[in-house]
Order: C-alpha cells, then structure tokens, then sequence
C-alpha cells in the first residue's frame, strides 16, 4: 500500500515538474558541451612559426636580386701600325709640285707621292689596317705593287715588292702578309730594297708617315658585357 502510493507520488511530481526538469537537463548538456570543446582547443598543437593557416610548408624567404650582366656600349681606338719594320727613310714625301726631292735613280730632282721605307731585301711587308685588296699589278717604275682600300676613303699602295700573297677582292687583315721588300721599282733601283708606300685620302695623295708612325686611328664601338 505505501509503495504504490510512493509510485503515484513520484510520478505526479514527474508530471508537474516536467518543464523544470527539461531545462535543467538543457542547462547540464549545454555545460558538458561547452566543457568538451575547451578541453578540446586547448589539446591542439599550433604550428611552428604561426603558420595561420595550420600547414607545415616551409615559408618562401625572400632572396636578393642577382645583378643581371647588361650590354654596354664602348668606343675603341685601332690605329694604323707600319706596314714593314723598316731601318731609315729613303726619299720622302713631298705634298706640292713645287717641292722636289732628289732621285739618285734617274738623277734628277722631282716630286715623290710616297715614302721609301728602307729595309732588307724579303722583309714582310704586311697590310696597315683591315681593308681590300682592289688592284695587283706591276709597271716599270712602280715594281709590283697592291692597292687595298682601308675603308673611309683611304687607299695605300704597297709597291716594289716580291712574293705577292694576296689577289685583287681579297679581304686582308691588319699585319696579314702582303709580300716582301725588293728593288723591282726600276725608277727607285738605286734606293736599293725599300717598300715605295703611298697613302690617298678621297683621291688626294697625303703624307704616309702619320699612318706608318700610328697616328692616325679609328673609332670603333662594340658591346661588353657589364
């Protein structure tokens, strides 16, 4: 008898008491979840650096900028070099038909276009500066001689020479070979060996020697690397 009326009570207060019951069960489950994710957070590893975004590549470092070589443009002077390694200067040149000098060959006085470069007999004679050959021949006064045009309106003639290496249209190098001094200019004979040179300038004959004594010079320009 007093079980059951135990049982009626209990279950009454159930009832009564339903909505009280519901909200705190609510309330306990709310804490245990709350509780769980704390827990949880406070178990994750963060990762080495504070990488946000949790993964563990390897940042990217910044490296500096290689210079990059760049081109440049630079001027160089090539000058023109003696044609043969001469010992003296036989006649000289002479820049007016009022100015004579002295030809012990045909024994009068008279004008030279050229220079007598005096040397031994088979000496190289070699080109002055890069340019063409444009006439190989050979007369009675001159010798054989060459014509190579130098380029900007300059012309040498390289006479009384021997063993003639280059053809007319070739291309010649400065210091390539040309030949070698001899006495084939009949109008020189007495000289003795010598190279007859002759420089034109826009077809007006000029002094040689400032070519032979490397004072004239070109102005190039070609690229480095910087």
């Amino acid at each position: 008898m007093n079980s059951t009326n135990q049982t009626n009570k209990f279950t009454r207060f159930l009832r009564n008491n339903a909505a009280l019951l519901l909200l705190v069960f609510c309330v306990v489950a709310i804490g245990a979840v709350v509780i769980a994710v704390s827990v949880t957070g406070d178990n994750v590893d963060t990762p080495v650096g504070g990488n946000p975004g949790g993964t563990t590549d390897t940042p990217v470092v910044d490296k500096p900028i290689e210079d990059t070589p760049k081109p440049v443009i630079v001027k160089e002077k090539i000058y023109f070099a003696s044609p043969v390694a001469y010992q003296s200067v036989g006649m000289q040149y002479t820049d007016d038909e009022l100015l004579f000098v002295f030809n012990p060959t045909l024994n009068q006085w008279a004008t030279h276009n050229g220079v007598d470069l005096l040397a031994p007999e088979n000496t190289p004679v070699t080109s002055m500066y890069d340019g063409v050959v444009v006439e190989v021949g050979e007369s009675y006064g001159m010798g054989h001689y060459i014509k190579v045009d130098h380029g900007d309106n300059v012309v040498a003639t390289y006479a009384s020479l021997a063993d003639v290496e280059v053809v007319a249209g070739q291309n010649v190098a400065k210091g390539d070979k040309l030949g070698v001094v001899s006495t084939t200019a009949s109008f020189e004979f007495s000289d003795g060996a010598h190279l007859h040179l002759e420089v034109a300038v826009n077809g007006k004959q000029v002094d040689p020697m400032d070519y032979v004594e490397g004072k004239v010079y070109r102005e190039i320009e070609r690229t480095i690397m910087e």
